[in-house]
C-alpha cells in the first residue's frame, strides 16, 4: 500500500527503512554510526515521511517509545525548555538541581545527556545545499560564541577559571590524527561519525555535501559539545563529572539552562503530535536522551533476565564489548515532558543499582556464610586432632 509513495522532496520507503536492509560493510565505525543514531533501523530523511508512510512509521514510533501501539497517539506536552524561557532571565531561573544516583561511586562509570532540536523553516540537512547549510551553521555559532552564552557556561561551571568554547569544524574533527577528536572520545562527547570513504551510501546517510557546513562546538572543560548539522540541526552533549559519573542531576540542570536560553532565541520545527521532530524517530518528543555506561557485575550474569529488568522499567541495555559493563538509556521520551523523562530515568535506573547493591550484599553474606563454615569445620577438625591426641596419651 505505501511502497511506491513519495515524499514532495523524493524519499521513497527504502530511504526511511536502509539501515534495516542494508547490508553494512564490515566497519565498526559505519556499524556504530549507523546502530546508534538509528536503533530499530528506521530514519527519517525528512519531516514528511511521518505523514507520507504515517500507517507504517506511527506504529513504530510508539513502539520504540514504548507507547501501547493500538492507542491513540495523543497530544504531545509543551517542552518545560519553553515554560522556562519566559523567564526574565535564564541565570536567574531555578538553582541547580542535584542528584547523584551512585553516591559511592560504585557502579556508574560515565554518562552523557544528549538532546537535539531542528531550526524552523529549514529541511534536514541531509536534504540541503551549501547556502543552508553555511546559514543553519552561521545561526548556531553566532549565539554559541556570544559573550551571553558564555556568561552561561561560566555560571553553570563556576570553579572552572575556563569560560567559554570553541568551534572546530567537522574537517578538523575527521582528521587523523584529531586531537579535537580524541578530546570529545575521552570526555564522551564524540558522536558516531564515518567519513564519505568508509560507507558508499554516504549520500543516503549524510547528503551530497557532507562534511561541509558542520561541525561542533566544545567547551573549554570539554564537558559540553553541541554538534551542528550532523543528522539534525544540533545536538547537544553533556557529559556527567568524571569524579562523580552518577551526578544526573546537575548535569540534567546544566542542560536546562542551555536549552531553555536556546528556546528563547530560536524557533523550533514542532508537530502537535510528535513534538520536536527530528531525522531519528527515536528522537522525537522531548527529543532527549540519558546514557550511562555502567558495571553490573551481579545482574549482568544473566542477561537475558537483566533485558527483561530494563524493559520492565522503559530502558534500553546494550551489551559493551566487556561481558559486565553495559549501556543503559532510556527508550521514551514521546508524550512525557523533559523533566518526566529525567525524573523517569532517575528512578528506573535507582531501581537497578539497588538491585545490583542487594545481589552483591546477598553475595557477600553467601561468601561469609561459606567462610564460617569452612573455619568451624577447621575448628572442628582441630578439635579431633587434639581429641585423638588425648586418646593416644591416655592409652601410653
Amino acid at each position: 500500500m505505501i511502497k511506491h509513495r513519495i515524499t514532495k522532496l523524493d524519499h521513497d520507503l527504502f530511504d526511511v527503512i536502509w539501515p534495516a536492509v542494508k547490508k553494512l560493510p564490515d566497519n565498526r565505525n559505519v556499524i556504530q554510526t549507523v546502530e546508534e543514531d538509528f536503533p530499530g533501523g528506521v530514519t527519517a530523511p525528512d519531516y514528511y515521511v511521518y505523514e507520507v508512510f504515517s500507517e507504517f512509521m506511527l506504529p513504530l514510533v510508539k513502539d520504540l517509545h514504548n507507547i501501547n501501539v493500538n492507542s491513540e497517539l495523543p497530544i504531545h506536552p509543551s517542552s518545560d525548555f519553553i515554560r522556562n524561557s519566559t523567564l526574565t532571565s535564564v541565570l536567574s531561573s531555578e538553582p541547580l538541581v542535584e542528584l547523584n544516583i551512585d553516591p559511592n561511586d560504585e557502579f556508574v562509570l560515565s554518562g552523557t545527556i544528549e538532546c537535539s532540536r531542528n531550526l524552523e523553516g529549514f529541511e534536514l540537512p541531509l536534504n540541503l545545499k551549501i547556502g543552508k547549510l553555511e546559514s543553519i551553521e552561521r545561526i548556531l555559532t553566532t549565539i554559541l560564541m556570544q559573550e551571553e552564552f558564555s556568561k552561561i557556561i561560566e555560571h553553570l561551571n563556576p570553579e572552572s577559571d575556563q569560560k567559554s568554547g570553541s568551534y572546530y569544524t567537522l574537517n578538523e574533527v575527521l582528521e587523523k590524527p584529531s586531537e579535537i577528536c580524541a578530546a570529545l572520545a575521552s570526555s564522551g562527547l564524540l558522536i558516531a561519525l564515518c567519513d564519505r570513504d568508509e560507507i558508499d551510501d554516504c549520500t543516503r546517510l549524510h547528503g551530497k555535501h557532507w562534511p561541509y557546513g558542520r561541525g561542533v562546538y566544545v567547551s573549554d572543560d570539554k564537558t559540553l559539545a553541541i554538534w551542528i548539522n550532523v543528522h539534525d540541526h544540533f545536538r547537544i552533549l553533556i557529559s556527567t563529572p568524571t569524579e562523580s559519573p552518577g551526578e544526573i542531576g546537575l548535569t540534567f540542570s546544566k542542560l536546562t539552562y542551555i536549552m531553555t536560553y536556546l528556546h528563547r532565541r530560536l524557533d523550533f520545527v514542532w508537530d502537535a503530535k510528535l513534538g520536536h521532530l527530528s531525522s531519528r524517530p527515536t528522537f522525537l518528543g522531548a527529543g532527549i536522551r540519558f546514557s550511562l555506561i555502567v558495571n553490573f557485575p551481579g545482574l549482568s550474569k544473566d542477561s537475558e533476565n537483566m533485558k527483561h529488568l530494563c524493559a520492565m522499567r522503559g530502558l534500553q541495555y546494550r551489551e559493551t564489548l566487556s561481558p559486565n559493563i553495559a549501556r543503559v538509556s532510556n527508550y521514551q521520551c514521546l508524550n512525557v515532558t523533559e523533566t518526566n523523562c529525567f525524573n523517569d530515568f532517575a528512578t528506573a535506573v535507582s531501581n537497578l543499582l539497588h538491585l545490583e547493591k542487594d545481589l552483591s550484599l546477598q553475595n557477600s553474606a553467601h561468601i561469609a556464610t561459606m567462610l564460617t563454615n569452612i573455619f568451624k569445620r577447621k575448628r572442628s577438625s582441630l578439635a579431633d586432632l587434639d581429641n585423638s591426641a588425648d586418646e593416644g596419651s591416655s592409652k601410653h
